[in-house]
C-alpha cells in the first residue's frame, strides 16, 4: 500500500465516524422532540420534579447544569445526589455514558415520590386525551379540562396514558396505556351509525364508534376505550324527575327522593332550543323541573328539557345578619300539616312547635310545615308569642353545625307583596307602587338564576343583601301595585334587566362606572339621565360647576321635595384618624384595587396605611356623568389613599362625620355610610364640610323620583322608561308587552 493511502484511510474513517454522529445527534434531536417509548429526556423532568424543593421554572434552571438530552446513568447520579436522595434509592448501575430507560427512570421516580412526597401530593392516574388540541396549556381529558406542564406538546388526540399529576395538573407521561379506560357520565346529544356526537366540557365531539349501530339521543353515557378507540357505550337507563331544592359540593335535593350524592361537578345539559351544557348557577332553586340521570343513588348528569317555569321563591330568613338559629320556635295561625322523613303530622292551630325536637339523634332530612289554607306561619319565642310578621308559604328548616336555617318558600307575587311595602311606602302615588313592583320582581328574577344560596336551599334572604321583605305589615295600595302589575318585567336586548333603584337621586341618576365597572352592552340601560324640571339647568362641565349644582337651592327635580335631595356633613377627619384608617383597611381588605396606598411620588406601595401620619386634605379626582364621585383622594403627610367607588368613598369618609343636615337644615342622626357619593368639599372652620345630593348608589330607579313622577301624572312604564333606557316591559308568565 502507498504512504499516501496509509494516511487517507484513517482520516476517511474519522470522517465517517463524524458524519455517523452527526447524523445520530440529528437523530435524537427530533426524538427529543416528541414523546419516547423508550427514553427520558431532559424537558420531561423539571415538572416532574416540581413536588419537591422547586417549582417547574426553578427546576430548568436548576437542571441546565445537569442534564441534557436523554437521561445517562451519569447525569442520573448527579441528579439523586443534588436531591439529597442518592443513599436511599435503589438501582442497577450501570456506565456512565449508558441512557436510562424510560422503565427503569420510573421505577426510580416511584422510589423518589415515596421518599419526598410526605403530604401525598403525587397521584399516578389513567388519560385519554379527548380533544383534538390545547388551549393554551389546557388539554382535555375524560376528567374534564386539565392543566398539562408545557413540555408535554407531543399528546395527541384519543391516545391514551398513565400520567402523574400534582394538585390537579398533569406534570408528566410514564407511559402508554394499553389497557382499558372508562370515560364516565359523557352527555350523548346524538348517536348512530358508527359515531357519537358528544358534548363534554361545553365542546362539541364527534367520536367514531365502529360497531355502533343503535341510535339514541340526548343521554348520559358511559365510553369504554382501549387502544385509543371506543369499544363499547353504555347508556345510563335510571332516571327520575322532580324539583332541585338545595345543592352544594357532595349532595343535591331534589323534591320527593331527598338527598342524593353527586361527583362533586354537577353536568347540566339543556335540549330545549340550542343543545347546551349550562353552568351550575342556572339551576333556579324550587322552579326548575328536570330529569336526573342516576346511577347507584348518584346523579350522574341532569337533563332541562323545557326552561324553568319561575312561579316559587324560597327565601332565606336570616337571623339578624347570620343565616343560623340555635333554637326555632314556629306556630301556625291556622294549623299545619308537618313533614319530616317522608312522616306527616297534624300540627294544631296556634301550637308552638320546636324544631329541635324532630332532631334527637337524627342529622339527616329537613322539616317542613305546610300550612292550612291561606293561613300564615310565624316565628315565635319559647312561649308563642309572635317576633315576626306572619309569612304565606312554607317554610323548610335544615339542621347544619353551626344550627338551623329557616327557609320561607311561597310564589313570586306573594313575596313582592311582601317587599314592595319593605322597600317603599305605601302612601306613595299608585303609579310609583306599581313601578317599584315592576323592579322588584325584575330584580328577584335575576336573582333566581343565580343560585348564591343553593347550599340553603334559597335564591335569597330577606335583608338589605337583596330586597326587604316582610318586615312593614302588607298593604291593601302595595298588594294592588304588585296584582295589577302581575308577572310583568324589564326587559333589555332579550333578557330580564337587573333593576337597581334607590332612595332619592341629586338631580342626577348614575351608570355603572360608579361601581367602578366597564362600559358593557350588558347594562346599557343603565345611563345617566337628568331629573330636572325647571327652566334652571346647571352647567355640570367642570368640578367648580358639580359644587356650585351641589350647593345650590335653585334647582327642582322630581325628587327635590325629598329631604335628602340636598344634605350636608361635616367631617373631622383629624379627630377620628383612627376611625378612618381603620374604615379604609376594611375596605381595603375587600378589594385592593379599590383602596390603593400612593407614596408622595403618588406611586403605588406597600407602606401600612398607619404610617402615612395625619390627614391634610381631601381630594376629588373623577366624577361621573351624574356627579358621583368615582374617585377621591385622601392626603397625609407621607402619602396618600385613592379610592375607587362611591360605596368605598362613602364608607371610608362616613368614619369621619360628626354631624349631618337635610335640605331643610335639620339634623339627620350620622351614619357610618354618607348618604350617597355626590357631594363637594370645602374647608371648614374645622375639618371640612361636605355639600351633597341624594341618598343611595344612584344607578337605576329614584324611589323619590318615580313618586314625583307619578304626582306629574306619569304612568308607570313612562316612569320606568325614564330610568331605564332602551327596555321594553313584558309579562313573564304570557310573554306578552306592556
Amino acid at each position: 500500500m502507498k504512504k499516501r493511502e496509509k494516511i487517507l484511510l484513517p482520516v476517511l474513517a474519522v470522517c465517517i465516524c463524524a458524519a455517523a454522529l452527526v447524523l445520530l445527534s440529528v437523530v435524537n434531536r427530533k426524538e427529543e422532540a416528541g414523546f419516547s417509548e423508550d427514553w427520558v429526556q431532559d424537558w420531561e423532568l423539571a415538572p416532574l420534579l416540581s413536588f419537591t424543593y422547586y417549582d417547574t421554572e426553578g427546576w430548568q434552571d436548576k437542571l441546565s447544569g445537569l442534564v441534557k438530552g436523554k437521561l445517562s446513568y451519569r447525569e442520573l447520579s448527579g441528579l439523586l445526589e443534588f436531591l439529597g436522595a442518592e443513599e436511599y434509592i435503589s438501582y442497577e448501575e450501570k456506565a456512565g455514558f449508558m441512557q436510562v430507560s424510560r422503565e427503569v427512570f420510573f421505577e426510580i421516580y416511584d422510589q423518589l415520590v415515596d421518599l419526598l412526597d410526605a403530604d401525598s401530593r403525587v397521584a399516578m392516574e389513567e388519560r385519554v386525551f379527548v380533544g383534538a388540541e390545547a388551549k393554551e396549556d389546557q388539554w382535555l381529558t375524560q376528567k374534564g379540562y386539565e392543566t398539562v406542564a408545557g413540555g408535554l406538546s407531543y399528546l395527541n388526540q384519543y391516545e391514551m396514558y398513565r400520567v402523574y399529576t400534582l394538585e390537579g395538573a398533569i406534570i408528566g407521561v410514564r407511559d402508554r396505556l394499553d389497557g382499558e379506560l372508562a370515560w364516565e357520565n359523557v352527555f350523548v346529544h346524538k348517536a348512530g351509525d358508527g359515531k357519537a356526537e358528544v358534548l363534554f366540557e361545553k365542546e362539541q365531539l364527534s367520536i367514531e364508534v365502529p360497531d355502533l349501530t343503535d341510535a339514541f339521543t340526548d343521554t348520559i353515557c358511559d365510553f369504554h376505550w382501549k387502544d385509543g378507540a371506543v369499544t363499547a357505550i353504555y347508556k345510563k337507563e335510571d332516571r327520575i324527575q322532580g324539583k332541585i331544592l338545595a345543592y352544594d359540593e357532595t349532595k343535591i335535593e331534589i323534591s320527593g327522593y331527598g338527598a342524593l350524592s353527586h361527583s362533586g361537578s354537577l353536568k347540566v345539559y339543556k335540549t330545549y332550543g340550542t343543545v347546551e351544557q349550562l353552568d351550575e348557577s342556572k339551576l333556579v332553586i324550587g322552579n326548575l323541573m328536570a330529569e336526573f340521570v342516576v346511577a347507584q343513588k348518584e346523579v350522574c348528569g341532569i337533563i332541562l328539557r323545557e326552561p324553568a317555569q319561575i312561579e316559587q321563591i324560597r327565601v332565606l330568613l336570616l337571623n339578624g345578619a347570620a343565616p343560623y338559629y340555635s333554637e326555632l320556635y314556629l306556630v301556625a295561625g291556622e294549623g299545619a300539616e308537618v313533614t319530616f322523613l317522608e312522616e306527616k303530622k297534624p300540627l294544631a292551630p296556634n301550637t308552638v312547635l320546636r324544631v329541635s325536637d324532630y332532631w334527637q339523634g337524627q342529622e339527616e332530612g329537613y322539616l317542613r310545615i305546610d300550612p292550612a289554607g291561606t293561613g300564615l306561619l310565624y316565628l315565635t319565642d319559647e312561649a308563642g308569642t309572635p317576633v315576626s310578621l306572619g309569612y304565606q308559604g312554607s317554610f323548610e328548616v335544615r339542621k347544619y353545625p353551626e344550627g338551623y336555617s329557616v327557609v320561607n318558600e311561597l310564589s313570586l307575587e306573594d313575596y313582592l307583596c311582601g317587599v314592595v311595602p319593605s322597600e317603599m311606602p305605601s302612601s306613595y302615588e299608585t303609579e310609583a307602587l306599581r313601578a317599584q313592583a315592576v323592579c322588584a320582581r325584575s330584580y328577584a328574577c335575576i336573582q333566581l338564576t343565580k343560585g348564591d344560596y343553593a347550599g340553603f336551599g334559597a335564591n335569597v334572604d330577606d335583608s338589605t343583601n337583596y330586597q326587604v321583605y316582610n318586615k312593614q305589615e302588607r298593604e291593601e295600595r302595595t298588594t294592588l301595585a304588585v296584582r295589577d302589575t302581575v308577572g310583568e318585567v324589564l326587559m333589555y336586548q332579550g333578557a330580564v334587566a337587573e333593576a337597581y333603584y334607590y332612595s332619592t337621586s341629586c338631580g342626577l341618576t348614575q351608570d355603572m362606572s360608579v361601581w367602578n365597572q366597564p362600559e358593557t352592552e350588558d347594562f346599557g340601560y343603565l345611563c345617566s339621565t337628568s331629573l330636572l324640571t325647571g327652566e334652571n339647568q346647571p352647567d355640570l362641565s367642570g368640578e367648580e360647576g358639580f359644587a356650585a349644582f351641589l350647593q345650590s337651592g335653585d334647582y327642582t327635580a322630581y325628587d327635590s321635595e325629598a329631604a335628602y335631595f340636598r344634605w350636608q356633613a361635616s367631617l373631622d377627619p383629624a379627630g377620628l384618624l383612627a376611625a378612618v384608617n381603620q374604615a379604609a383597611a376594611e375596605r381595603r381588605a375587600v378589594k385592593e384595587e379599590h383602596v390603593q396606598i400612593l407614596d408622595q411620588n403618588g406611586q403605588i406601595c406597600s407602606m401600612d396605611i398607619s404610617q402615612l401620619g395625619n390627614i391634610t386634605g381631601i381630594q376629588p379626582v373623577e366624577r361621573s356623568a351624574g356627579g358621583v364621585l368615582k374617585k377621591l383622594q385622601i392626603l397625609y403627610e407621607n402619602g396618600s389613599i385613592l379610592l375607587t367607588t362611591e360605596y368605598n368613598i362613602r364608607r371610608v369618609l362616613g368614619a369621619a362625620a360628626t354631624s349631618l343636615t337635610d335640605r331643610n337644615g335639620s339634623s339627620i342622626q350620622v351614619s357610618s355610610l354618607l348618604p350617597s357619593g355626590a357631594f363637594t368639599v370645602q374647608p371648614g372652620e374645622t375639618g371640612y364640610v361636605l355639600y351633597g345630593g341624594g341618598y343611595g348608589h344612584g344607578i337605576g330607579m329614584s324611589q323619590n323620583g318615580a313618586n314625583g313622577m307619578a304626582k306629574a301624572g306619569f304612568a308607570y312604564t313612562e316612569i320606568l322608561q325614564k330610568f331605564y333606557q332602551n327596555i321594553s316591559i313584558e309579562n313573564i308568565y304570557n310573554g306578552t308587552s306592556g
